[in-house]
């Protein structure tokens, strides 16, 4: 699996997914001789506007020559109410070192929370991962967003438990395999960006630290009660992109 591509492609995916989630609202300006032009602001400084009115034809207005009696010509940033339930799927590239060389892999989660007024989300969700073995965890969603605008920074932890399926690779270890996994404690933390698009929906890409534990036990004799346990912990780099609907 070639992560540097993998990366490349969510990055990509996520730019895109950010110039759509940037178009503004239809604005409608009146001038000083009375008439009106509805369009697309696309930029605003000082001292002029830039819009576009039927595209792809862009005019640039001075100020000067704007009528700003009106309430509707009042330009305000969008306010976007996060609050309420919503349901969230992502995808993460999982790297790090095991021994001597590199490992990569990949996350795939699914939650679901409630977003309070201050911005606070509480959730539970679960997802699949490869590790050594398969991982199901299953785990209670923290996440705040400080802002209430389109583009909004945001923090997130995850704490739980995951479930393994299957088992080590034979004679991974020793001269024999473990059948048995016990699974463990896992933890996630990280922060990035979300954008929203129509109806609050939105697109997120962020960075995290990820830390899994799974423990795998060998009975080799039930009778006089011989048990090896082999303990891994993995610690993760993590590059997300994820979906939010709400």
């Amino acid at each position: 699996m070639d992560l540097r591509r993998i990366t490349a492609a969510i990055i990509t995916l996520a730019l895109t997914a950010s110039l759509s989630a940037q178009k503004s609202r239809k604005q409608t300006v009146g001038l000083n001789g009375g008439s009106r032009l509805t369009g697309t602001i696309l930029v605003a400084d000082s001292d002029s506007l830039m819009m576009r009115i039927t595209s792809p034809r862009i005019i640039t207005l001075k100020k000067s020559d704007i009528s700003l009696s009106s309430p509707e010509l009042v330009i305000e940033k969008p306010v976007i109410d996060r609050r309420g339930y919503s349901i969230r799927l992502s995808a993460s590239s999982l790297t790090g070192r095991s021994d001597d060389e590199k490992i990569g892999s990949m996350s795939f989660h699914f939650s679901n929370g409630y977003t309070l007024m201050n911005g606070l989300s509480i959730g539970i969700g679960t997802g699949y991962e490869e590790l050594d073995v398969a991982v199901m965890p299953l785990y209670a969603d923290l996440r705040y967003h400080p802002l209430k605008t389109r583009v909004s920074p945001f923090a997130w932890i995850k704490s739980g438990w995951s479930f393994t399926f299957g088992k080590l690779d034979e004679g991974q270890y020793y001269y024999y395999d473990f059948p048995e996994s016990r699974g463990g404690p896992m933890f996630n933390a990280g922060a990035g960006i979300e954008l929203a698009s129509w109806r609050s929906n939105s697109v997120n890409i962020g960075i995290g630290y990820r830390y899994q534990k799974i423990t795998y036990k060998y009975d080799h004799n039930p009778s006089e009660q011989v048990i090896n346990e082999i303990i891994t912990r993995f610690n993760r780099f993590e590059v997300q992109f994820g979906f939010v609907f709400r």
